[in-house]
């Protein structure tokens, strides 16, 4: 199992509450109740994730943040409301 450091969690949380208030929402960093995963929540849901640890998640969210950050990627409601990742074209 690769885990993160309680500094790489707090840090990759603050870079995603800083995104989130960017763009309007309030995007966390979380790791999953199984601590082999983490991705990122806005409400309560995930909106990318949870991935596997093992599979470059915590990559991943940076990149993901990077999309947010420069607009190539929004957060959008579902048919059902809840808050979802999308890609501009």
């Amino acid at each position: 199992m690769v885990a993160l450091s309680p500094d790489e969690v707090t840090a990759l949380d603050e870079r995603a509450r800083a995104v989130g208030q960017m763009i309007g929402h309030d995007l966390r960093f979380r790791v999953a109740p199984n601590p082999e995963y983490v991705g990122l929540k806005v409400d309560n849901i995930f909106v990318s994730g949870p991935s596997k640890m093992e599979d470059m998640a915590a990559h991943e969210v940076d990149l993901t943040l990077d999309a947010l950050e420069r607009g190539d990627a929004v957060i959008v409601p579902d048919e059902d409301g809840d808050p979802r990742l999308g890609y501009t074209a």
